[in-house]
C-alpha cells in the first residue's frame, strides 16, 4: 500500500517564465532536506522538490526497520513521484541518496528527463573508502570533527569551523544522530549489503542521461574509483563526468557557483 502523506519541502520556481522544470533531490545517510544548501539557488530555475526519508529528519516516527531496506526507501520515493504526478523530471541524489536514486532510475526511467549523481554511494567507492566507514557513527564531538575531515576540503573545513552558525548545525546534526542511533545502525547495515547487490546492479544498468559529480578530496566516496566505476558500465553517450578540485563530498556546499553551473549546462 502506497503512503498518503510525505513529509516533502517545495520551493516552487522563482521565476516563472524561466523555469527548466521539476528537480527532485535525495538526500543522503543520516541528514535530512535541510542540508541541501544548494536548493534556494536551483529554485531560481527549477521547482524543487525535497523530501525526508523513513528514518530521517522530519520523519522518524513509526519507522520500522523493514521500511529502512535499501529497496524500500526506492519504493518510498517512487510512491511520492506517483503522488505528485511528476513526469519528465530531472532526479538528483547525493551520496546514500544517489545509490537510491540509482535503482528508481531502473524502475521508471521513462518519467526521468536526466539524473544527477552527487559523490553517489557505490560498490567501487564502498571497497575503497572502506577503512573510513567506522567515522559515521560518531558519539561526541570530537569524533564527529574526525567525520568532517573525511567529508570537506581542507581549505574548506577550516574556513566552516569559523563560522559559529556552521559549528552550532553540525552539533545539531550529531544531536539527532545519536538520538536515531538504532534506525542509523540498521540502514547502514542495510545500505553495505545492499551496495554489493540490488545497487550495484542498478548501476550497472541505467539508461538515463547522467550526470556524475564527485568531490577531489572526498574521502568517503573516493572519486577516481567512482569514475572508473561509472565509465566501466555506462554508454559514454549517456554519461558525463565532472570533478571538483576543491572539494570534499559536500560539493554544492563547498563549490555552490561552480555546481549550479554544471547542473544548468547539462540541462541546457
Amino acid at each position: 500500500m502506497l503512503p498518503t502523506t510525505f513529509k516533502e519541502f517545495i520551493i516552487p520556481c522563482t521565476n516563472k517564465n524561466t523555469c527548466l522544470g521539476d528537480l527532485l533531490f535525495i538526500h543522503g545517510f543520516c541528514v535530512e532536506h535541510g542540508y541541501f544548501t544548494a536548493s534556494r539557488e536551483l529554485a531560481k530555475y527549477f521547482n524543487v522538490y525535497m523530501i525526508d526519508l523513513p528514518g530521517h529528519g522530519s520523519n522518524t516516527e513509526g519507522v520500522t526497520p523493514e521500511d529502512l531496506k535499501t529497496k524500500k526507501l526506492a519504493d518510498y520515493i517512487v510512491s511520492y513521484i506517483e503522488f505528485k504526478k511528476l513526469n519528465n523530471f530531472y532526479l538528483m541524489g547525493h551520496s546514500m541518496g544517489g545509490a537510491l536514486v540509482s535503482i528508481v532510475a531502473n524502475i521508471i526511467p521513462n518519467k526521468i528527463k536526466k539524473l544527477f549523481l552527487l559523490c553517489p554511494a557505490n560498490p567501487a567507492a564502498m571497497h575503497a573508502g572502506l577503512k573510513n566507514l567506522y567515522i559515521f557513527y560518531p558519539r561526541n564531538m570530537k569524533q564527529k570533527n574526525r567525520l568532517l575531515k573525511c567529508l570537506y576540503a581542507p581549505e574548506n573545513l577550516s574556513k566552516f569551523l569559523q563560522n559559529p552558525l556552521w559549528v552550532e548545525l553540525s552539533k545539531k546534526q550529531l544531536e539527532f544522530q545519536l538520538a536515531n542511533w538504532v534506525n542509523m545502525k540498521k540502514l547502514f547495515k542495510n545500505l553495505s549489503f545492499s551496495l554489493l547487490t540490488n545497487v550495484k546492479k542498478a548501476q550497472k544498468n541505467i539508461k538515463v542521461p547522467t550526470l556524475l559529480m564527485v568531490g577531489h578530496y572526498d574521502k568517503t566516496i573516493p572519486p577516481k574509483h567512482t569514475i572508473k566505476f561509472f565509465k566501466k558500465h555506462m554508454p559514454s553517450d549517456l554519461l558525463v563526468t565532472y570533478e571538483f578540485m576543491h572539494s570534499g563530498h559536500l560539493i554544492f556546499e563547498e563549490e555552490l557557483q561552480q555546481f549550479i553551473e554544471e547542473v544548468l549546462s547539462f540541462v541546457k
